[in-house]
């Protein structure tokens, strides 16, 4: 299976770079909600979120960016982190707050590029879950 073969040393290297750095991105924004910052709190409530969503987001980011860094969760971490980018960009597209859309964007793409990246683990759940179906 194509998702065994040995990564080049340098591609791991830009892999590993990338996944600290998205670690760093995630546990940020995820310990500002999980510290009930004011202006975090802010943001929620005037998106019309209730309070206790920004803690959900902010275990969901901090959980998902220390699952990053552990190569056989990692693919499932970036899903969970990818659903989580998805819905920032919405929540900004549906406030009229284009200039904070690139950001999620940005971040969508380089945890979906870590995603693919770490598929291995998740290609197999897969497999075995279709194989358990027929």
């Amino acid at each position: 299976m194509e998702a065994t073969k040995p990564m080049a040393m340098w591609k791991l290297v830009l892999l590993w770079i990338l996944t600290v750095l998205l670690t760093a991105v995630f546990l940020t924004a995820g310990g500002t909600k999980l510290a009930g910052l004011p202006v975090q709190a802010d943001n929620f409530a005037r998106w019309g979120y209730p309070g206790w969503f920004m803690y959900v987001v902010g275990v969901v980011e901090a959980g998902g960016a220390i699952a990053l860094l552990v190569p056989r969760i990692a693919g499932f971490a970036a899903i969970l982190l990818c659903g989580t980018m998805v819905g920032a960009a919405l929540t900004h597209l549906v406030h009229g707050e284009m200039t904070a859309v690139p950001v999620p964007l940005v971040l969508l793409a380089l945890v979906a590029l870590v995603g693919y990246a770490r598929r291995g683990p998740v290609l197999v759940l897969f497999t075995r879950m279709k194989q358990d179906q027929a």
